[in-house]
């Protein structure tokens, strides 16, 4: 057996993830959340505001920004000042219906140091989530699969994805305005397009080619629904050159025109 192929065994295929609610909440001052036990995880990032919270024994105190992770059946309380938070309610298991976040974090405290790059796709979870569609809703389990590999993934190091993966990934995002080649993604990372294309479909379940095109339609609703773009500036910054193609792809992806989603932010706006 390859061992470099059993060192990046399919993380993403193995955990699932279920987000049940997901939303965005400024708290009056002075607001308490009474102690409660839920049998799923609250994912919390602190926008704004300062506080303490309890979970089980444990307690510490939080200001913005800041991330908290409060487990699943255990007891929690929270009082703050002038909150504003971004909540996911979610269910994370692996392939065996065990709990996934109890297996990757067991020493997990309740405002854990975690990378700078979970902000952003934490923050697509809850507006794909806040679509109330099907395909919304499985845009936000599969952004939050991604959350859950990129906070946790170092927890299990058997199941971390292929290092020259995630560099490909990386440079997607940064990249999500330019003209992206394959040939050029894969000499980034040091790989034959083959090669590539084969470890984007093997643990990601999808072609560089659909993944990047996701990607720019989940940014492209996103930036609509700020309200600050037209769907023609929205789709030049993102790469195309037809605004008609953004158009017909943004509606095949979410059922909406990019006008509708514009209007919805800013009622009476021209596109």
């Amino acid at each position: 057996m390859n061992p470099r192929r059993e060192s990046s065994s399919l993380f993403l295929d193995q955990i699932r993830a279920r987000v049940i609610v997901a939303g965005t909440q400024t708290m009056p001052v002075g607001w308490r959340l009474a102690r409660r036990t839920l049998p799923y995880h609250d994912v919390i990032r602190v926008l704004a505001g300062h506080g303490t919270v309890r979970s089980g024994s444990r307690q510490t105190r939080f200001a913005a920004p800041a991330w908290l992770i409060l487990p699943a059946h255990e007891t929690h309380s929270i009082h703050g000042e002038d909150l504003r938070l971004a909540v996911v309610h979610v269910e994370w298991t692996t392939a065996d219906q065990r709990d996934a976040l109890t297996l990757l974090a067991p020493e997990l405290t309740l405002t854990p140091a975690l990378p700078p790059d979970l902000v952003d796709p934490f923050l697509k979870a809850v507006e794909s989530w806040q679509e109330r569609t099907p395909t919304g809703e499985a845009c936000a389990n599969r952004w939050m699969e991604l959350w859950l590999t990129r906070a946790f993934g170092h927890h299990l190091p058997a199941a971390r994805l292929d290092p020259r993966l995630v560099e490909a990934l990386a440079w997607i995002h940064r990249n999500l305005g330019k003209p992206i080649r394959l040939d050029e993604l894969s000499r980034t990372v040091g790989l034959s397009a083959a090669h590539l294309r084969s470890l984007f479909l093997r643990h990601l379940g999808n072609s560089p080619k659909r993944l990047l095109q996701d990607l720019r339609l989940t940014q492209a609703y996103a930036l609509l629904e700020g309200g600050g773009m037209t769907a023609a500036d929205t789709a030049a910054r993102l790469g195309w050159r037809d605004t008609s193609a953004f158009a017909k792809s943004f509606r095949q992806r979410f059922g909406l025109s990019p006008g509708s989603v514009r209007r919805r932010a800013r009622p009476g706006s021209v596109v």
